[in-house]
């Protein structure tokens, strides 16, 4: 088991205001969750002097030792992480991510892997980045901002062919609305909607940048890599 002492600026915890979890509560089975930092304008956790893009690395505790993180991000690969960018629309920091759904290092042997079904989370963590590693904040506790202990759901749905990609376009064959949902491949939410009995351009998509297409209905889901 890893115990993290990564923290190169320690910055006194002065509000939990900053950063907010939405769902809140949410838990390991809450799906896709956003974090956003900055909302009502204050930066004293961590100041990100004027850089719209930073990185937020993650970590679970599994195993009742609140000092380790046994399912982490790798710290020396960046793509691993969750880009967490400013919205100039909005006005402050978001990432979306979906904790349960991402691959992560498991201690003590590094090896990549998902988290296994049936799997006691306790606590996530985290902290906010300077894409080139040079700044970051203090690890910061999931409970502090809503996280709930849960145990990673063992329900399983069918993976089947429920769509192709020709021309750029997804072609949905089934018959009863589907969720598609879009992830690069640090686990980050790029996009999501509704289909039904449709075809979907996806030339909006990123160019040359590989993502994964995962469309779900009914107990039934299908997840294939795509680039353009």
């Amino acid at each position: 088991m890893k115990k993290l002492l990564l923290c190169l600026i320690c910055l006194p915890f002065l509000s939990i205001s900053q950063i907010e979890i939405n769902p809140n509560p949410a838990d390991i089975n809450a799906g896709v969750i956003t974090i956003t930092y900055g909302s009502q304008g204050d930066y004293t956790l961590f100041d990100p002097m004027s850089d719209p893009n930073l990185l937020l690395y993650t970590g679970l505790e599994t195993d009742g030792d609140a000092t380790t993180w046994d399912f982490h991000d790798d710290f020396a690969d960046t793509s691993t992480m969750v880009p967490f960018n400013f919205d100039t629309t909005l006005g402050y920091y978001i990432a979306q991510i979906d904790v349960a759904g991402r691959t992560y290092l498991e201690e003590p042997n590094l090896n990549v892997t998902t988290i296994p079904s049936g799997t006691q989370v306790n606590d996530w963590y985290f902290l906010i980045a300077t894409t080139d590693l040079s700044r970051q904040s203090a690890d910061l506790k999931g409970s502090d901002y809503g996280w709930q202990q849960a145990t990673l759901s063992t329900t399983s749905i069918e993976q089947q062919n429920l769509f192709e990609v020709i021309d750029h376009q997804l072609i949905y064959n089934g018959s009863d609305p589907a969720q598609l949902k879009v992830y690069g491949l640090s686990g980050a939410l790029i996009h999501s909607r509704t289909m039904q009995n449709s075809t979907t351009d996806l030339s909006f998509l990123p160019s040359n940048q590989l993502v994964l297409l995962r469309l779900e209905t009914d107990g039934r889901f299908q997840v294939v890599k795509y680039i353009q």
